[in-house]
């Protein structure tokens, strides 16, 4: 794991670092009981040959040898279950403040993150990513300062009862470590492979769970599974070589250290027959021999884990380090003027400084004024408006929302002022009238039908099972898409702004109820200023400025009167319309 991906990690255990303490000790001295007992049952072994040989049974000895392996052992689980109870507080502590920092991010991040990455791999950080460093955290912390103590603990042992034989194994374990160093590292090689590559599959099923319908519309059925098994192939050979890689490593160092065993138990046995060592002393050693290169094995054989916890990692912290919206200022200006008026002076944008979009845009809109943004595909209409309400933020000039740099108020005071009606809908699980009032925390229930009726929605509420109470899966998937449109429309009336953004907000919705809408629109957008982004320019007609972008810039701006007597790009783009 890369140095300040584990000093990241350590930094959110820093916050529990008393109980990681605790948890540390408990782990500890359960290893040191676990320790002991092995020459606790090598004393008991040379108890019973004692007894053999002189041919009486030492039942006080063996009795109270085997009376304090019990308390060994009891002492050791009991410290044991306390460090694995703490261990689980501080990892679930850990996970939860993980995943808050992720979900803080993600409502700082800028929009083009969402632009560049697809809704799958964001998920695959936040479920599958963080799962891996849960389990490496949970499993692994304690168990590396378990194994350490206990190789810590037998080889004081080992030292105690043999020092010379001690040395066969102090030579096997570096051995068997740097036999093993080449696939560890090639190991860690695929399994950050593994995580890219999950995370690139989950984005594409997540794409073709809510593409179904067009899917099946193109038969597209058979090219979608060819692209997913082709994907899913590529991770099971990705999966395949981080876990053989890996799994290499334990059977190569297992059998250095079974060489090392085997050489020991030759010259401790022939040191038992020569009188040098007990026969218990032997039995231990080589108990204390084969555990000895155990924690050395399992610390190799967490290469795999920390591998995936590598890439999990990295993958965590690059979006944790993502670029985030401009900060906002301690105190944002809050215009006195409510009135609603919007001004671009000099405006330069680009989605990157080497390709501008936007070169000195100009526009003042008064209270109340329509303004219409009309233009072909990418013209940047729906740029314009991201701007207005610092979803990006602009590259030179400045705009003014009721006579204040929109830079110098804080967002939540820009946004407020603002009511939003797209194209594509976004409703969330609850109840209607939840959505309907989803701009206050506790709106009343009678301003809630009044938007519904002022958005021709109340008739068809009024026929669904539980009315206002209806319980709206996710997506609002068990209503018509014409149905969705007009609470999005009754969501942004009830929310009573200074500013209305429509975007083609009738697209979705029958001729017939088009009618009613457009009366509501008219009603709702009366004494307020409004941008209405438009493909069908019959809706228009009347607005009281009409901006037709081309390449990211404004070319012709007045009324539609104005604008067909100049005969330019919007009175062709208009007359194709009904020609």
């Amino acid at each position: 794991m890369k140095k300040h991906t584990l000093k990241r990690l350590f930094g959110y255990l820093k916050a529990h670092r008393l109980r990681l303490f605790f948890v540390l000790l408990f782990a500890s001295v359960s290893t040191v009981f676990t320790v002991m007992a092995p020459f606790v049952i090598g004393r008991v072994t040379t108890a019973l040959f004692d007894s053999i040989r002189d041919g009486v049974f030492y039942w006080e000895t063996i009795l109270w040898l085997l009376g304090g392996l019990v308390c060994l052992y009891l002492i050791s689980q009991f410290f044991s279950f306390l460090q694995g109870f703490h261990m689980a507080k501080i990892t679930s502590n850990v996970m939860r403040e993980i995943r808050s920092d992720i979900n803080g991010k993600m409502h700082r991040l800028k929009l083009n993150y969402y632009d560049t990455h697809t809704h799958g791999d964001i998920l695959s950080v936040i479920t599958n990513d963080v799962d891996t460093i849960n389990n490496t955290v949970s499993q692994n912390l304690t168990s590396i300062v378990t194994q350490v103590v206990t190789a810590a603990g037998i080889l004081l042992m080992m030292l105690a009862i043999s020092p010379k034989l001690t040395l066969i194994p102090i030579i096997m374990v570096p051995l068997s470590l740097l036999s093993a160093a080449g696939v560890m590292k090639s190991g860690g090689r695929h399994y950050g492979r593994q995580q890219e590559l999950l995370g690139r599959l989950n984005g594409y099923i997540e794409e073709m769970y809510h593409g179904q319908q067009v899917i099946q519309a193109f038969s597209y059925e058979d090219r979608a599974k060819q692209q997913f098994h082709a994907l899913n192939k590529e991770l099971q050979i990705s999966s395949y070589q981080a876990e053989t890689t890996t799994g290499a490593v334990s059977p190569i160092t297992t059998f250095v250290n079974d060489m090392g065993y085997v050489l020991c138990a030759a010259i401790g046995c022939l040191w038992a027959i020569g009188g040098s060592l007990t026969v218990g002393n032997v039995q231990a050693m080589l108990e204390y021999t084969r555990r000895f290169a155990e924690p050395f094995s399992s610390l190799a054989g967490m290469a795999g884990s920390f591998g995936a916890a590598k890439a999990a990692g990295d993958r965590i912290f690059a979006l944790l380090d993502a670029e985030e919206e401009s900060p906002e200022a301690e105190r944002g200006v809050i215009p006195e003027d409510h009135s609603g008026s919007v001004t671009f002076r000099n405006v330069q944008f680009g989605y990157t400084p080497d390709r501008m979009l936007m070169n000195g845009v100009n526009l003042t809109v008064k209270p109340g004024q329509k303004v219409a943004i009309v233009g072909p595909t990418g013209a940047g209409k729906t740029t314009l408006i991201n701007l207005l309400m610092r979803f990006y933020e602009t590259n030179g000039g400045t705009i003014t929302v009721d006579g204040a740099d929109t830079c110098h108020m804080t967002r939540d005071e820009l946004r407020s002022r603002f009511g939003m009606v797209l194209q594509d809908t976004w409703l969330f699980e609850g109840t209607i009238a939840d959505n309907i009032g989803y701009g206050e925390e506790t709106m009343d229930r009678e301003k809630i039908i009044a938007s519904a009726k002022s958005a021709c929605a109340h008739d068809f509420i009024k026929t669904l099972p539980g009315g206002y109470d209806m319980e709206l899966s996710k997506g609002a998937e068990n209503i018509s898409q014409g149905e969705r449109q007009l609470l999005t429309i009754a969501r942004a009336i009830a929310s009573d702004p200074e500013i209305m953004i429509l975007d083609e907000a009738t697209s979705n919705v029958d001729t017939h109820t088009e009618v009613f809408i457009q009366r509501a629109m008219a009603q709702l957008m009366k004494g307020r200023t409004s941008f209405v982004i438009a493909h069908r320019l019959s809706t228009i007609r009347d607005a009281d400025i009409i901006l037709y972008m081309e390449d990211g810039d404004i070319r012709e701006t007045g009324s539609h009167e104005e604008l067909m007597r100049k005969n330019g790009k919007y009175a062709a783009l208009y007359n194709s319309q009904f020609a």
